[in-house]
């Protein structure tokens, strides 16, 4: 959940996560429509995918290929990810930092963790004028650095703490460099440079305009669509497509891969709304359609996986914030 997100806004998710996922085995049980409902707001949907992707794995090895079992003889062994990072980072979405974070924070082995925290500490320290992710070759010296502060029996501890003084001393903006422990070493305060490390990331924004549509039934269903949707591909979302701005209020082309316009019986304009996916800042218009046709015998051409939905039920169905905002400026 801290993957490009901020621990302020991770807090609530992670307590409701907990509470309804307490251990692998409940969240291998659960179908991805629910774990999309507690991820919602968090963004990056691929994470909760693969998370529970991972967990199915873990579980199905055997139940449980590494079983963890605890104090309590009688107590039953739940399922326990793998402990060597060969294994872990052969797991969907689990690459060199949550691996090394794995192993050190909950296995405490020596092994080294490098998150945007630790970036910016040994940027400042050393003077590093570019980023791991610049190439392989800059990662490995970041890397290095980490394995060092990782040499050590209490290397969770060490990475720990490094974590933390990144977040609460070392911070990006406005750093609180008279509390800081490591000033005597950093590079970066000596030559009064701190603001000038780490470099900054060039981020393209790219800007996207497009139309959602919320297809009403006669029986009270809204049309959804679960395959082949612009940054949602295998969510369940509302219809929407690219379209230029201030286009003509009606029925457009492309409703018509998802209903007939013979079945059509009124079109509203219900406004706009703006959105951020990743890079994308997203402005889409909406358009409610109602249909003079029930569900069952409203045609469809669609090339993409459709289902009819309960209207009343349409806020706690769609998992993803995209949907949920044009929702709202329909009902």
């Amino acid at each position: 959940m801290l993957q490009q997100t901020q621990v302020s806004t991770v807090r609530d998710y992670f307590i409701r996560w907990m509470e309804r996922f307490p251990d692998v085995e409940s969240l291998a049980k659960a179908d991805e429509a629910e774990v999309f409902k507690y991820w919602q707001g968090l963004g990056y949907y691929s994470r909760a995918r693969n998370i529970l992707k991972t967990a199915k794995i873990v579980c199905e090895r055997n139940n449980g290929f590494y079983p963890l079992r605890l104090q309590n003889d009688k107590a039953p062994a739940h399922a326990m990810l793998p402990q060597t990072r060969k294994e872990l980072e052969a797991l969907p979405g689990i690459g060199a930092y949550t691996a090394g974070a794995i192993l050190s924070l909950a296995y405490h082995q020596r092994e080294a963790i490098l998150d945007g925290n630790l970036v910016r500490i040994f940027s400042r320290l050393y003077e590093l004028d570019f980023l791991p992710t610049d190439d392989k070759k800059t990662a490995d010296i970041y890397w290095g650095y980490a394995r060092e502060v990782a040499d050590s029996a209490k290397a969770y501890m060490h990475n720990e703490a490094l974590m933390e003084l990144g977040r609460t001393v070392c911070k990006t903006k406005s750093p609180l460099c008279e509390k800081c422990p490591l000033t005597k070493s950093c590079k970066a305060f000596a030559d009064k440079r701190i603001t000038d490390f780490p470099p900054t990331k060039k981020r393209t924004e790219k800007n996207w305009h497009g139309t959602v549509l919320v297809i009403e039934s006669a029986d009270e269903k809204i049309l959804a669509v679960s395959g082949g949707q612009k940054f949602l591909d295998n969510q369940l979302s509302l219809p929407h497509f690219e379209s230029p701005r201030g286009a003509t209020v009606g029925i457009p082309a492309q409703a018509e891969e998802y209903i007939n316009a013979d079945d059509v019986e009124s079109v509203h304009d219900c406004g706009t709304f703006r959105h951020n996916i990743t890079v994308h800042k997203i402005e889409c218009g909406i358009l409610n359609i109602k249909l003079k046709v029930n569900a069952k015998r409203a045609s469809s051409a669609s090339k993409f996986a459709t289902e009819w939905i309960e209207k009343a039920k349409a806020f706690e169905t769609f998992a993803n914030s995209f949907s949920l905002k044009a929702l709202k400026k329909v009902f």
